[in-house]
């Protein structure tokens, strides 16, 4: 697992996850601490703190500066698959193995919900631009979007992917949705009532997909070792 910002890139490999400057390619930090592989690792949006997401059942919350540990988020009872900060910096969601994603008090590791309601292991979880909601997607087959504040589950989406879903995201103007699966599609749907837009069909399992920063292209990342890219319209 990767993530890229304001020239560094965390990489995670094993139990270790490692920070570099792009563009002297010099190795700047090596997070340790986890005792199972990292599963991801994701940047605040101002690049001072990293996310790392665990089987051996935590998160954890790091300095990106000096590489220093600032929180072990425990609570979850299995793997943690996915991890993402609010775009604010002041939370951080996870998701597990466990059925549930936990969202957590980024500036002092503090639980503050759990959100429950699919019934198998999550694989994505994602905040939305403005930070007021989530998606999360797993084996179930269904994508559930929440409410940051309450924890109330604000739409459930169901019947469109045949098989466990890998990946999930917002549009950065937050109007759609993007899921991924390994019934060898990603779905484009419409982030307030679910409806969809578009189904991009490939040849084998789909494992994760992005937006470009002006929503008007779209990645993903395939089994058979291929990338695409696809317009939004």
């Amino acid at each position: 697992t990767v993530d890229l910002l304001s020239g560094k890139i965390v990489v995670a490999a094993g139990e270790k996850a490692f920070i570099f400057d792009t563009e002297t390619n010099k190795l700047l930090h090596t997070l340790e601490g986890h005792t199972d592989d990292i599963n991801c690792c994701k940047f605040s949006k101002d690049g001072r703190r990293v996310v790392t997401a665990s089987s051996d059942n935590t998160a954890k919350i790091w300095d990106s500066m000096t590489g220093s540990l600032l929180f072990t988020l425990s609570g979850h009872t299995s793997y943690v698959n996915a991890c993402d900060f609010s775009p604010d910096g002041s939370r951080v969601i996870s998701a597990s193995d466990d059925g549930t994603a936990r969202v957590w008090n980024a500036e002092n590791g503090a639980l503050l919900l759990v959100l429950e309601g699919h019934f198998s292991y999550l694989l994505g979880c994602a905040f939305s631009p403005d930070g007021r909601r989530i998606i999360t997607t797993g084996r179930d087959r269904k994508t559930r979007i929440w409410c940051v504040e309450t924890g109330e589950r604000q739409l459930t989406i169901e019947g469109e992917h045949t098989d466990e879903l890998t990946c999930c995201c917002f549009s950065h103007d937050a109007k759609y949705i993007l899921t991924s699966s390994w019934d060898k599609t990603t779905r484009l749907c419409n982030a307030t009532d679910g409806t969809r837009i578009k189904t991009l069909r490939h040849e084998d399992d789909v494992l994760s997909c992005a937006f470009s920063f002006d929503d008007k292209l779209i990645v993903t990342a395939c089994r058979d070792n291929t990338a695409r890219i696809w317009d939004t319209q």
